[in-house]
């Protein structure tokens, strides 16, 4: 399974077993830090050995059902990484667990994740909000006067779509033509070429949704293509690639997603600018994690930013979800006693993605310290 979009996030987080824990086990990987299966497995083993560190701590607590499920989760672990670990194009591997309610999902992702093993009420989500922050859906159009080739990157999924060629008229020797008509007939043909791709790409857009669109062609036909591009596709140019038609698709692949980095670079930069002015203004701005917790408990966030790897204790009221930044004992809202919570983030960050708000995710060392490494966009 590939998690593509954060709907798709949602689905996992809306998991919640009553009276039950879910195991999230995240593993590192990448061929380029454990080249040999011998250096993944002592990886392995290691995590695997404090994830029954902690069953053994957990298991006084829990009735018979929560902890036979808890001990079915591990051995389901081993299993798998036994028969069925596939480390092709994947870096990164996030299992999510519940054997009592026969919940099982396996992300792959292409990049590399920290090992870390958690039991609790819920799938621990953050590291997937990471993945699917950077890696939007995006489309890729290369055109050259005759041929075309559409693509599309969708979390760690690529598909080339079409490549296709238009018969474009070719000068003959009969009597009577001339340079001018044949050369009216090239054009012609070269901006129905055009049109043509750019009307793919539009139904594409109506079918398989994508955020940016990134385009590859000769310099002389920049111009025309872009104008030939609906309005919902120009909204969504991020950029140009310059590579050959009939390039690779890996070459391809890799010149885009280095265009998708840049872009997802200036736009946390344009995010930090608008928390700013909207939290200056005293509109629709929140600046650091108790603001900006004030602001999700109001179910007021669009879009909530944050640094990556970002870690806070807090506290959570059971009874109405309310989160806070500090350890305080009692609900501010309906007064019922809290419980401490080792990563308030985690939490904000399920609780956003529940209420539909957009998450983004700052990957640079230190990117955000502007906006005290959390804040958002409110509605109103």
């Amino acid at each position: 399974m590939t998690v593509q979009t954060q709907e798709e996030v949602r689905e996992i987080v809306n998991f919640s077993p009553d009276g039950l824990v879910v195991t999230s086990f995240y593993l590192n990987v990448d061929a380029t830090e454990f080249p040999s299966d011998a250096a993944l497995q002592t990886s392995l083993d290691s995590l695997m050995h404090t994830a029954e560190s902690r069953r053994k701590d957990m298991e006084e607590g829990l009735s018979h059902e929560a902890t036979e499920s808890l001990r079915g989760d591990l051995t389901a672990l081993r299993e798998f990484f036994a028969d069925d670990l596939q480390r092709e194009e994947t870096k990164g591997i996030a299992i999510f667990s519940c054997s009592a309610q026969n919940f099982w999902q396996v992300i792959q992702m292409p990049m590399p994740v920290g090992n870390q093993v958690y039991f609790g009420p819920r799938p621990h989500i953050s590291p997937i909000a990471t993945f699917v922050s950077h890696t939007k859906p995006t489309a890729i159009l290369l055109t050259d006067q005759q041929h075309a080739r559409i693509f599309t990157m969708s979390g760690s999924e690529v598909r080339e779509w079409t490549d296709f060629e238009d018969n474009a008229p070719q000068r003959t020797a009969q009597r009577g033509g001339s340079q001018s008509n044949y050369q009216r007939r090239s054009d012609q043909w070269k901006q129905h070429h055009i049109d043509h791709a750019a009307e793919l790409v539009l139904k594409l857009l109506q079918h398989y949704p994508f955020d940016w669109l990134i385009l590859g062609t000769e310099v002389q036909s920049q111009a025309t293509l872009e104008q030939a591009l609906h309005p919902y596709l120009k909204d969504r140019v991020v950029g140009e690639i310059s590579v050959r038609i009939d390039a690779d698709s890996a070459e391809i692949i890799e010149k885009a997603e280095e265009i998708r980095e840049q872009v997802e670079s200036r736009h946390i930069d344009t995010l930090i600018e608008q928390i700013q002015e909207f939290a200056g203004a005293g509109g629709r701005g929140a600046i650091g994690l108790e603001k900006t917790l004030e602001a999700l408990n109001e179910q007021k966030i669009h879009i909530l930013l944050l640094q990556q790897g970002l870690v806070h204790q807090g506290s959570e009221c059971p009874n109405c979800g309310m989160l806070f930044a500090d350890q305080q004992k009692t609900c501010v809202a309906c007064n019922e006693p809290t419980r401490p919570v080792d990563d308030v983030i985690d939490l904000a960050v399920q609780k956003a993605i529940e209420l539909g708000s957009t998450v983004e995710v700052a990957t640079e060392f230190e990117k955000l310290l502007p906006i005290e490494s959390i804040g958002a966009i409110l509605y109103y």
